[in-house]
């Protein structure tokens, strides 16, 4: 089997059960919102704020294993690399069981005032941190072995329990019981790599000073890059909080849950797609080497995902009004992040090729600049203009939009210096959300009315999704002309 064929391969697995498993956490997200109102889920949105902040106590040395484990084994280094799993994965514990232990601290200690259910979700977060960190680990340890079908199986089996555990628990004891689900659906996942995965992490303690150094060196800018971007994806969460109240965040995660699921279908092909990366720079050691899998994916999505976006943007009235009807007011907010969600899929591949050649401050600089811009955008929007959850969601967007456009100029330096290559670059980049965005505005996707009539509503739904997907016709066909991708795609699934 060529290379070719086997990313593929690797590809539609692993994005089949992404997809089935976002089919699944869907489902679940919906359940567990028709049963909490959104101040209860604001609360439970704040836990889970702080969790994202302390997951990251590895300080990159994820990130580390994640680059080194594939560039290791493309030199055939196997034995560097063995040693460099298992001592990042001693050195992941310690770090995470000491942050486990300060939440878990922090939440009998400090004063919460009346809010006891965010202390008690505390102890929830402390024990969490270190399940998610070894689940994390060996998911790294799989994809550095290229075993795409040990993440997949492991990628739905979760999804089954988190649907089956949160929505009998989440009923019972609501908000409680959604905690505990959250525990014991990673716990699940966590028994099965151990049982699957072909070689395993050994926990050492004799290992030197150096060989700590030596991981962080390499990870912890990466770490530093990552802590900013996500810094970049919570801005808004962090601005609703400071500037409105826990319930608006509430209303806001229709956003962020349709969002969440969206941008999760260029990352799992980013997933497969970055260990190659990694490993033909790690062989070749020339950049131009590697332009194929940069240009490629970015145009590939470019092109496919703002038309992915734009048929969430018009389903989803009806799904809010026929199920989450509480949350009717977060649903102009989601159009818009989800417009935004359109920008964040471009800036993979640049973040993949300047952490290939250790420039990650200047991620970090990027990053950190339109996190300012982010604050600066929302804070105008929703005080000075009073636009609320859609002024946060806009300023939001435009972070996203600044960021993409910067961090994809400065990467594809690289490979040209013309500035007239450049605004090219952008052109093709961006056209196509420009034409989604325009068509959506004809059809009057984001003012369009539910009559409350099922069946009226399912044919408008159903000419509406027609009408545009006829439209988006020849986008599809321009970027397939510009990137191969059916034909790519066919040559891996349908020749023997």
């Amino acid at each position: 089997m060529t290379k070719s064929r086997k990313f593929f391969k690797d590809v539609m697995l692993y994005s089949t059960s992404t997809f089935f498993s976002n089919i699944l956490n869907f489902i679940t997200a919906i359940v567990v919102r028709r049963v909490l109102q959104p101040t209860l889920m604001g609360i439970f949105n704040e836990m889970m704020l702080v969790f994202d902040y302390a997951q990251h106590s590895h300080l990159g040395i994820i990130n580390s294993l994640d680059k080194e484990l594939p560039f290791l084994y493309g030199q055939g280094d196997a034995k560097k690399a063995e040693a460099a799993r298992d001592v990042g994965f001693t050195f992941c514990l310690l770090l995470a069981l000491s942050v486990s232990t300060a939440i878990f601290a922090a939440s009998i200690f400090l004063p919460f005032g009346s809010n006891n259910l965010l202390a008690y979700g505390m102890r929830f977060i402390s024990f969490l941190v270190l399940i998610r960190l070894c689940n994390s680990l060996y998911i790294v340890l799989n994809r550095s072995r290229h075993n795409f079908s040990v993440i997949s199986t492991n990628t739905v089996m979760v999804a089954v329990f988190d649907l089956l555990l949160k929505s009998v628990l989440t009923v019972k004891f609501g908000l409680h019981g959604l905690l505990w689900a959250s525990i014991l659906t990673p716990v699940v996942g966590l028994i099965y790599f151990l049982k699957a995965t072909r070689e395993n992490f050994k926990i050492v303690f004799n290992f030197a000073l150096k060989d700590i150094l030596y991981l962080l060196k390499i990870g912890f800018p990466i770490f530093i890059t990552g802590f900013t971007f996500m810094t970049l994806m919570n801005i808004d969460r962090i601005m609703i909080l400071r500037l409105l109240d826990v319930e608006k965040l509430g209303l806001y995660t229709i956003g962020l849950m349709v969002n969440v699921y969206v941008v999760q279908l260029p990352n799992l092909v980013y997933a497969v797609i970055f260990p190659r990366f990694y490993q033909a720079y790690g062989e070749s050691q020339d950049i131009t080497e590697v332009k194929e899998l940069f240009i490629k994916p970015m145009l590939i999505f470019g092109y496919l995902f703002p038309v992915l976006v734009g048929c969430v943007i018009i389903v989803l009235p009806l799904l809010v009004h026929y199920l989450l009807p509480a949350y009717l007011p977060g649903l102009m907010p989601a159009y818009l992040l989800l417009m935004g969600s359109s920008f964040i899929a471009l800036v993979n591949m640049p973040g993949y090729l300047l952490v290939a050649l250790n420039k990650q401050s200047k991620m970090v600089l990027i990053c950190a600049s339109c996190v300012l811009l982010g604050a600066a955008f929302i804070y105008i929007f929703v005080r000075k203009f009073n636009l609320g959850l859609s002024g946060a969601a806009i300023g939001a967007s435009l972070a996203y939009f600044c960021y993409a456009t910067a961090l994809s100029s400065y990467a594809f330096k690289n490979y040209t210096r013309e500035i007239s290559h450049h605004l090219l670059f952008l052109m093709e980049l961006y056209l196509p959300f420009i034409w989604v965005v325009s068509l959506l505005l004809l059809l009057g996707s984001f003012t369009s009315t539910i009559s409350g009539n099922i069946i009226k509503d399912l044919s408008m739904l159903c000419y509406r999704e027609g009408v545009f997907l006829l439209a988006c016709l020849p986008l599809i066909f321009y970027g397939n002309k510009k990137t191969g991708i059916l034909r790519m795609l066919k040559e891996a699934y349908l020749k023997k």
